[in-house]
């Protein structure tokens, strides 16, 4: 599948997390049989830097991994058996911040705080209701892989809690926005819970009252080193400092416009009870622009969309808010730099 262009991160914590995870994720991949000389020539690297944790590897890059080992190892769980072995060290200081946190609270609040460090381009939310809370996550590389890099993110999140907090009796429901790669046994006996796909967004339920559990290893003197050398790094590297996470209750009040098929800046203003001026502005304090926030959200939906051989481009269009399906040809030629004919043509290619 043709990877479409998203703008790269260019702080250097950013490079040399993404490039551990890469190396991690590409040995993997080498010891499940995809050819060497396919990595190199797919990725455009020196076969030097394939195992290199100090390699930049573009974060573009990890759904290209993902569709060779689709590709190599079809029906089988590479994505749930590549996060059973992945080492809790590619999340560099977050590790040792979630790791050490008082509860699990703490943890997933941490998370939320500091994804940046991941990625710049990675959404989390930590919604409590009566009874659970739903740590929601999205990436707008999604559906370049067919939702496999979120079923990774989604397996080793749950290793991390189950490991270090003894969650799997917690988890309640496993979300997924993508259709399902495997089995849907094979989703459910790894996470020990009820796993649904084609939901709004990914997502992990988890019982409530266990947010307030504390960790097997909770040391204040080492959560507090390791959030302020995060606290440091967001500082020396530019990165926005997330804690008021108004930047992420814009996002996810784009995503419950888009549910209904609105995306019009005016209509996600009022949502949030805030003058479109003011949003603007919230947006650009962040670095980001809002007609950019609204654009991402809706092109990833697209191609969820004509992800389904049953929706037709005029039904795809008017479920993304689109007068008529010219707008949205126009629209999609230039997030894709092609049709959407054409792109569901490559979209049954691949999976063919």
């Amino acid at each position: 599948m043709k990877n479409h262009k998203m703008p790269q991160a260019d702080n250097p914590l950013d490079h040399k997390t993404i490039a551990v995870a890469a190396a991690n994720m590409i040995s993997y991949a080498i010891s499940r049989g995809v050819p060497v000389t396919e990595i190199i020539e797919e990725l455009g690297i020196d076969p030097a830097q394939l195992l290199d944790p100090n390699a930049k590897i573009k974060e573009d890059d990890f759904p290209k991994i993902m569709n060779m080992m689709a590709a190599s190892l079809p029906g089988e769980p590479f994505t749930l058996d590549l996060a059973k072995v992945t080492p809790f060290s590619i999340l560099g200081y977050i590790s040792s911040a979630v790791e050490f946190a008082p509860s699990v609270r703490d943890a997933l609040e941490m998370l939320v705080q500091y994804r940046s460090v991941l990625s710049d381009r990675l959404h989390l939310t930590l919604e409590e209701t009566a009874s659970h809370a739903r740590l929601g996550f999205y990436h707008p590389m999604d559906e370049c892989d067919n939702g496999a890099m979120a079923e990774f993110a989604c397996a080793f999140l749950y290793r991390t809690l189950c490991e270090w907090f003894e969650l799997a009796d917690a988890i309640s429901e496993v979300h997924f926005a993508h259709k399902p790669l495997l089995k849907l046994e094979m989703y459910e006996e790894f996470f020990g819970a009820k796993v649904s796909f084609g939901q709004p967004r990914n997502a992990l339920v988890i019982e409530r009252e266990a947010l307030n559990k504390p960790s097997r290893l909770s040391s204040k003197p080492l959560h507090d080193y390791a959030r302020a050398h995060l606290d440091r790094v967001h500082k020396e590297n530019g990165l926005s400092n997330l804690g008021n996470q108004d930047l992420q209750k814009v996002h996810d009040a784009i995503c419950e416009n888009a549910a209904v098929g609105e995306y019009r800046a005016a209509a996600l203003a009022e949502k949030l009870h805030l003058s479109l001026r003011s949003l603007q502005r919230l947006a650009g304090q962040h670095g980001k622009e809002l007609r950019e926030m609204l654009e991402e959200v809706r092109a990833a939906n697209a191609k969820r969309l004509l992800a389904n051989p049953d929706l037709g481009i005029d039904a795809i269009a008017h479920l993304l808010g689109y007068s008529d399906d010219r707008a949205f040809r126009r629209s999609f030629k230039r997030w894709a730099n092609q049709s959407p004919s054409h792109y569901r043509d490559t979209l049954k290619t691949d999976n063919s």
